[in-house]
């Protein structure tokens, strides 16, 4: 499994990458610019990532609009349907516990799942089972 991790807190990257690097390569992003950059480099190289945990509240480009510029690339390769296996799989992660971040995650920018922080590793890997990622 091939990740993307965006984070502006080198804490929560380092998290992340130690609970999911032995299921596979993690590439990070302290971010939303940054993220979407590294996007879009390795979907044009012919390999995307199957999972992108983005945080929600980064500088220069917040979570949010990362995710609806990856989306929008995605859409332009795959084309319309979400339900390809060809998108990447993309948990939102926030620390606010706030439903407004969770709709506009969900039903904006189509995430796949939502995560409040601090991630823990079961929570993370239970999800990652539960869609048959691991």
């Amino acid at each position: 499994m091939k990740t993307l991790i965006a984070d502006d807190e080198f804490a929560n990257r380092e998290l992340l990458k130690y609970i999911l690097q032995s299921h596979g390569e993690c590439v990070m992003a302290e971010d939303g610019l940054e993220a979407v950059t590294l996007f879009k480099e390795h979907l044009a190289g012919g390999e995307p990532f199957d999972l992108v945990l983005m945080d929600i509240m980064m500088p220069n480009m917040d979570g949010q609009e990362a995710l609806r510029e990856i989306r929008r690339m995605e859409k332009e390769i795959y084309g319309a349907s979400l339900n390809t296996k060809d998108y990447s799989f993309i948990i939102m992660q926030t620390s606010l516990d706030d439903p407004k971040h969770l709709v506009e995650s969900y039903f904006k920018g189509k995430c796949n799942g939502y995560i409040t922080k601090p991630v823990t590793q079961d929570v993370l890997l239970d999800k990652l089972r539960k869609h048959n990622l691991i």
